[in-house]
Order: structure tokens, then sequence, then C-alpha cells
């Protein structure tokens, strides 16, 4: 695996990380913009600002190309695909999106 793939890959983690941070993050942060305003009108704005930043992110994952074959990583074919944004490889060339820790490289 060459340094390119290798931070191809770590981009690609860090994009899926971050849909999942926003993913998670909804029901907290309306907690407690729903505990300190209590009104629903003032959740509108953090409504419309989660709802714009996980579609960005989610968008942003599902275009993503794979450092090796330079193919949609997500994607079997040539457009993106929602539905495979939790594979663990790309669909197209079968890169790895974790490496395999190899514990005695010599025994390959």
């Amino acid at each position: 695996m060459t340094a390119g793939e290798s931070d191809g890959l770590r981009a690609i983690q860090r994009s899926r990380r971050w849909v999942w941070i926003w993913i998670l993050s909804y029901v907290p942060v309306m907690w407690v913009v729903k505990r300190t305003t209590h009104s629903d009108l003032a959740a509108a704005p953090f409504v419309l600002i989660w709802t714009v930043a996980i579609v960005r992110c989610i968008a942003r994952v599902m275009f993503v190309r794979c450092p090796r074959c330079n193919g949609l990583f997500h994607s079997t074919h040539s457009s993106p695909a929602i539905w495979n944004l939790l594979t663990r490889k790309c669909l197209q060339c079968g890169l790895p999106l974790h490496l395999e820790k190899v514990i005695y490289p010599s025994l390959e």
C-alpha cells in the first residue's frame, strides 16, 4: 500500500466519522435547546443547520473516490449510491478500508 492510498483511506474514514458525529449529536443538541429555551420555534434554526450539515456529510461520503482505482468507493458502478455507506472495502477494486494488523509480517 502506498502513502497516497493510506492518506486517501484516512480521508474516507474521517468523512465517515463526521457522518456519525452529526447523527449522534442531534438528540443531545435538541435536548439542550429545548431545555434552555422551552420553545419549538427556537429549535427550528438548529434543526435546519443540522439537516444541512448531515446532508452535506452524507453527500461527501457518497462521492468519495477510492485512492487505488479512482472509482466511487461506496458504489459498484459509476453513479453514487447511498445504500452502501457502511461498506468496509471499495466495491470496485476491493481495497479494504481498515488494514488488518499483521503481527508477523515475515510469515505472510
